[in-house]
C-alpha cells in the first residue's frame, strides 16, 4: 500500500517538538483519554515540560520524563488490547542526530508509529553461499518465513554491534570470537509499512558476517526452526517468491547486490 493511501487515516504524534509517530484513527480516542497526551493543533502531543536552559542535565531529565510518560501510555494501550506483542523490552526513540529522546516498551512502537532500529546479519559461507534461517512456526510475526542468519531490535542503550553479537549467539549459536568479525558496511534501509496494530517504521541496519567453512548455525532461543546454506540462485528464487520477511528481504537484497561477483 502506498504511503498516500494510508497516511490520511493516521494522526501525527508530536514528541520533543517534532512529529515522531503516527497513530491510526481508531486508536486516537484511547490516547485522547490519557493524562499524558494533549490534543495538538494538528494531531496529538506527548505532554511534557518545556522551557528552561538546554543544559545536559536538563536534557537528561526531559528524556527521563518522556520515558515515564510513554511507558505509562504503553501500559494503558496494553490494557485496552491495542498492543500486539508485549516484550518487556525497552527501545529508544532517537532524534535526527541519534540522541535519545525517550525509551519505552518495544511493543508500543507500532501502535504509536514510532521509529525503531533493528540489526539484520547476513551470514556468508566462504564459498559465496548464504546461510538463511526459517522462522519458527510458533512465531507471532511471519511464522515459517525465511530470515537472515540473525536479526533483532536494538535495545535502549545498546549499540548495533552489541545487538548483533547478542542476536548471533541467541538465534544462531555464533560464539563471540566469531561474531566479533561482523562487518557493518554503513547501509541503513528504512522499512515503513502498515500492520494490523499500526505503523511499522524501522531502520534496518545491515551487517555481514563471513563464517568459518565448517560452522553450522544452531538456534538457542527457539525462534528459528531450521537453517539452510543456499547458493545465490536459490536465494534469488526465494526472494522472488516472497519467502523472506519484508525486512530480511531488504537486508538480503542489499548484501547480494553489494557482494555480487565482478
Amino acid at each position: 500500500m502506498a504511503e498516500s493511501e494510508w497516511k490520511s487515516d493516521y494522526l501525527p504524534l508530536w514528541i520533543g517538538g517534532a512529529i515522531r509517530g503516527r497513530v491510526r484513527g481508531d486508536v486516537v480516542p484511547c490516547l485522547r483519554g490519557m493524562s499524558e497526551i494533549d490534543s495538538a493543533e494538528v494531531g496529538l502531543r506527548l505532554r511534557e515540560q518545556v522551557g528552561g536552559p538546554a543544559s545536559a542535565a536538563a536534557l537528561r531529565a526531559a528524556c527521563r520524563a518522556r520515558s515515564r510518560a510513554l511507558q505509562s501510555v504503553a501500559h494503558q494501550l496494553r490494557r485496552a488490547g491495542l498492543i500486539a506483542d508485549w516484550r518487556n523490552e525497552a527501545s529508544a526513540l532517537l532524534d535526527e542526530q541519534g540522541a535519545e529522546l525517550a525509551r519505552c516498551e518495544r511493543g508500543a512502537f507500532r501502535t504509536l508509529g514510532l521509529q525503531n532500529r533493528a540489526v539484520h546479519i547476513n551470514g556468508w559461507h566462504p564459498d559465496g553461499r548464504l546461510w538463511v534461517a526459517r522462522r519458527s512456526a510458533l512465531k507471532r510475526a511471519d511464522p515459517g518465513k525465511l530470515d537472515n542468519l540473525a536479526a533483532g531490535g536494538v535495545g535502549a542503550g545498546e549499540t548495533p554491534r552489541r545487538c548483533a553479537l547478542r542476536e548471533l549467539w541467541e538465534e544462531a549459536g555464533v560464539s563471540a570470537a566469531i561474531a566479533r568479525r561482523v562487518d557493518f558496511p554503513g547501509m541503513v534501509i528504512r522499512s515503513l509499512r502498515e500492520t494490523t496494530f499500526g505503523l511499522h517504521d524501522e531502520l534496518v541496519i545491515v551487517a555481514d558476517l563471513v563464517l568459518p567453512a565448517d560452522f553450522e548455525p544452531n538456534g538457542r532461543d527457539g525462534e528459528v526452526e531450521s537453517f539452510a546454506c543456499l547458493d545465490r540462485a536459490a536465494v534469488e528464487a526465494a526472494l522472488d517468491g516472497g519467502e523472506f520477511t519484508v525486512e530480511a528481504a531488504l537486508a538480503t537484497r542489499e548484501s547480494l547486490d553489494r557482494r555480487a561477483p565482478a
